[in-house]
């Protein structure tokens, strides 16, 4: 049951004869020139990935067969940025900035109903069934995500639930993420907010609260947990629970592709007023 539920600085430098393509640098807001942490970075759709530190510095290290390849770099809150892996060679010290997004405020929805708190998406868990991520790069994320069905009936989010287990860490750091569902798989962000909480990871449910966050869906969306390892994690020391039936999705670099894994789900929910 494990294995089906697995499917789960400042310088650039191309060595001479060297076998792989070594980029160092900092991320920052071209508004403040603040530091971006946990910005995800990596060559899209090719699991090959990593994600900037709580100082928005990163290292990462590519194949050279990778050298015409475009480094995208993705920040909640912030536009997109491609950058040609040659052409940032000749950046020096490398700097990347990123360009805050302007958002539009949500459409509330009144009703004179009666609201209800209501739990959605995987409540329950059996001890057989584990996410076990595989991660290429230590400074890496990897995530999971489920489909989180609200039936068209306006929402407000009000907490997001986990099981995790751990036998090397106390605790972990997280990101919570949202996303439109799209063509059946997770898509673009539902909202441009950056949920990331350190959470206690010696087994149990843990849960974050969203109410404050104001944040509201009328469609059906996907809830992902997205783990940010710190300098010198050790790999695979974080599971999540699950249970058999239904599906889930996982990916296992930053920007890398989604995987969908049948026969088994992530126990994850949220509670919604609704």
């Amino acid at each position: 049951m494990k294995q089906a539920f697995t499917f789960l600085l400042l310088l650039l430098t191309f060595a001479s004869g060297a076998q792989s393509i070594t980029l160092q640098g900092l991320v920052l807001s071209r508004d403040s020139d603040k530091p971006l942490p946990y910005v995800n970075i990596g060559i899209r759709n090719k699991n090959i990935g990593t994600a900037s530190d709580e100082q928005g510095q990163f290292i990462l290290s590519l194949p050279r067969e990778h050298a015409q390849d475009t480094l995208t770099f993705s920040a909640v809150g912030y536009h997109e940025q491609a950058v040609p892996v040659r052409e940032m060679a000749s950046i020096k010290p490398l700097e990347v900035r990123l360009q805050e997004k302007v958002t539009p405020l949500q459409e509330v929805v009144v009703q004179r109903r009666k609201l209800k708190v209501r739990r959605l998406g995987v409540t329950g868990r059996l001890p057989v069934v584990w996410g076990n991520p595989d991660q290429k790069e230590s400074r890496d994320i990897y995530e999971f995500a489920n489909l989180i069905e609200v039936r068209e009936k306006p929402s407000k989010l009000l907490s997001a639930h986990f099981y995790l287990s751990s036998s090397k860490l106390d605790s972990a750091l997280f990101r919570i993420n949202l996303y439109k569902s799209t063509n059946g798989q997770p898509g673009e962000r539902l909202v441009e907010q950056s949920i990331v909480q350190r959470l206690p990871a010696k087994g149990g449910w843990v849960s974050v609260d969203l109410e404050a966050l104001d944040i509201y869906a009328a469609e059906d969306f996907y809830l992902g947990i997205e783990y940010l390892p710190a300098e010198g994690a050790v790999r695979k020391a974080i599971m999540l629970g699950g249970k058999l039936g239904g599906s889930s999705y996982s990916r296992k670099a930053s920007l890398g592709s989604w995987e969908k894994f049948v026969g088994a789900s992530l126990s994850g929910y949220v509670t919604v007023m609704q």
